[in-house]
């Protein structure tokens, strides 16, 4: 059996710097994060006035059809404090599942991050701006363990110069 050719000569293969390793990057993080776990009062609020607003349709239009898609409006528009959410951040940006999918920042993207009470607002916008309630990505944080998430989401941020 004979040995692997060799690319480079020895003196080379030396001088050939390796890449950055690894650890250098922190790893990624993913966590999920319920209202109604974390704020049960806001979530079964929100879940009342979805309700509220398809009784409130059906009520004034007597069609069925159309009360069950105004009430699917608001609770798409309340979704956030209804449904369950997953975060992630990685190498390659910030997301947040909710009821509709995914919805991604790449870091290329991320101008502004911000931690906050409850968790971590991204926005492509260097400063505050009215857009922002459009344009950001909100990520809430839980509040068990919520010290060692922001220690790791820092050392996420700071990687990027965020």
């Amino acid at each position: 059996m004979t040995a692997p050719a060799r690319l480079y000569p020895p003196a080379v293969e030396a001088a050939v710097p390796l890449p950055p390793a690894a650890a250098a990057t922190p790893p990624p993080l993913e966590w999920s994060w319920s209202p109604w776990r974390e704020r049960p009062r806001r979530a079964a609020a929100a879940l009342a006035c979805t309700a509220g607003a398809g009784l409130l349709v059906a009520g004034v239009t007597h069609t069925a059809l159309l009360a069950i898609l105004l009430g699917l409006a608001v609770g798409g528009t309340l979704s956030p404090l209804i449904v369950p959410q997953r975060c992630r951040i990685d190498a390659g940006g910030v997301a947040v599942r909710g009821a509709f999918g995914w919805e991604r920042r790449a870091w290329s993207e991320i101008r502004r991050a911000r931690l906050e009470a409850g968790g971590v607002l991204v926005s492509p916008f260097a400063r505050a701006r009215r857009l922002d309630a459009f344009r950001s990505l909100y990520l809430p944080v839980p509040a068990a363990g919520r010290a060692r998430l922001e220690t790791a989401v820092r050392a996420h941020l700071l990687g990027h110069e965020l």
